[in-house]
């Protein structure tokens, strides 16, 4: 394992009662990496990342961010380790009562000194790198689901977070969207240096931007390298049929 990991999963197990949903999962995660969880529907890809960025506690194991165990963490702990990261959820979960300047403001004023001038400033430069700077005044159900998710991903920079964790970010989208939604990704990767956690099974954005992939099964890590790879090399049958997008 990397010295230099900025995500390390440790032997992560979790169940809901008795049911086993992930089993001693472990995996690294380099800096700057477009890393990607992939599989099917309602195998344990969301529940991996709530568990990684504290919404669940698990039965077992450890989540390391930039060096910090966030299961172990106490409150004062788990705040600052939180502060490393910026999450997309997969609807955006943008507030519908605020406008999108608004909403990529609210985790400076909730967690920040900063003054309300400097504030506005930041917020509009994170629409700006998104695209939306024309769209500070607009209310989320007056824009596109792609925009919705350009916003939300402004939202989660607005800390200038080492990592960001995306939940299924082209869910939704036509292709043509998702596909802009993957070259904002990829640049916003490059420029910034973010590593990007995201979720997903949608194999055109899979194949277009992930460094890296693990592919679970059952609670499982069943594959993990690159897409092609995988596609072509890997003696799973199940792995292979996925990435071929095959029955």
């Amino acid at each position: 394992m990397p010295i230099d990991a900025i995500i390390r999963v440790q032997h992560l197990s979790a169940q809901y009662d008795d049911l086993l949903v992930l089993h001693d999962i472990s995996f690294d995660v380099s800096p700057g990496e477009i890393f990607m969880v992939v599989g099917g529907s309602g195998i344990g890809k969301t529940t991996l990342l709530n568990h990684m960025i504290g919404l669940l506690h698990p039965s077992a194991g450890h989540v390391f961010i930039a060096g910090d165990d966030i299961i172990t963490a106490n409150d004062i702990e788990r705040t600052r380790i939180l502060k490393k990261i910026g999450v997309m959820y997969q609807n955006g979960a943008l507030f519908g009562s605020m406008n999108l300047l608004e909403n990529v403001a609210l985790p400076l004023e909730e967690l920040t000194k900063l003054p309300p001038q400097a504030i506005q400033r930041i917020a509009r430069s994170k629409l700006e790198m998104v695209g939306l700077s024309d769209f500070c005044d607009y209310m989320p159900a007056e824009i596109s689901g792609g925009m919705r998710k350009r916003a939300a991903i402004a939202r989660a920079m607005v800390l200038d977070p080492k990592i960001l964790f995306l939940d299924e970010p082209s869910s939704g989208l036509d292709p043509i969207t998702s596909a802009q939604l993957d070259l904002l990704i990829q640049n916003l990767s490059k420029m910034l240096g973010i590593t990007f956690f995201i979720v997903s099974h949608d194999l055109s954005s899979i194949n277009a931007i992930a460094d890296r992939v693990i592919m679970l099964h059952e609670g499982k890590i069943i594959a993990s390298g690159k897409p092609e790879t995988l596609r072509q090399d890997c003696d799973s049958v199940l792995v292979r049929k996925f990435f071929k997008r095959e029955a």
